[in-house]
């Protein structure tokens, strides 16, 4: 029920999202669709952005903790053990949820953490290196591997704007679509410089 992707590169965090939820169990290729219209991520301040793929309703209710707080006080760590902490204590359906954060960090550099249910939200968190890019994605009925390594990792080397990056996430999402009927190709975008 979703595909969220992420770049971080040493001067930047991309995230982008379709737009469909489906219920849930889903049938990958006939599902109940309840909305095309439903971005899953969040820029939460000026250097943050919050994705996520899975139980949507679960998910939506875990990055809502985030509003107990002053936002754009938040710093990147903070976002992610809030994140971790709420996701302990709200039950999810069986097939779970993924969380992409990407951002600055509290020293200023970028960097990007995954945490998922699959590992009791347990965050794994890299920095961006020099002349290189972090990339990840997450659908929740698709393995989206192949799809990353496609158009993501294979178009790196023809990387030349933000624009570039925007339009190999666009194709990753329309093939993740193609293969499964939980995504749509409603795009949703999220920039941090």
């Amino acid at each position: 029920m979703s595909a969220i992707l992420a770049v971080c590169g040493e001067n930047f965090c991309a995230m982008a999202s379709d737009g469909r939820m489906v219920e849930e169990p889903a049938k990958v290729d006939s599902p109940n669709i309840l909305t095309e219209e439903l971005p899953k991520l969040r820029k939460v301040n000026r250097n943050v952005c919050v994705g996520f793929a899975g139980d949507t309703l679960a998910a939506v209710r875990i990055v809502n903790a985030l509003d107990e707080y002053d936002v754009q006080y938040l710093t990147f760590e903070k976002i992610v053990k809030i994140l971790r902490d709420r996701a302990r204590e709200v039950e999810t359906l069986p097939l779970g949820i993924r969380f992409l954060v990407g951002g600055r960090g509290r020293k200023g550099g970028f960097q990007m953490a995954t945490l998922g249910s699959d590992n009791n939200y347990e965050p794994e968190v890299r920095p961006a290196q020099p002349g290189a890019y972090l990339i990840e994605g997450a659908s929740a009925h698709t393995e989206i591997g192949p799809m990353l390594e496609e158009y993501l990792q294979g178009g790196v080397e023809n990387w030349r704007s933000l624009d570039d990056v925007a339009a190999s996430m666009d194709a990753c999402i329309q093939a993740i679509a193609q293969r499964d009927k939980t995504v749509n190709t409603k795009m949703y975008r999220q920039l941090i410089l």
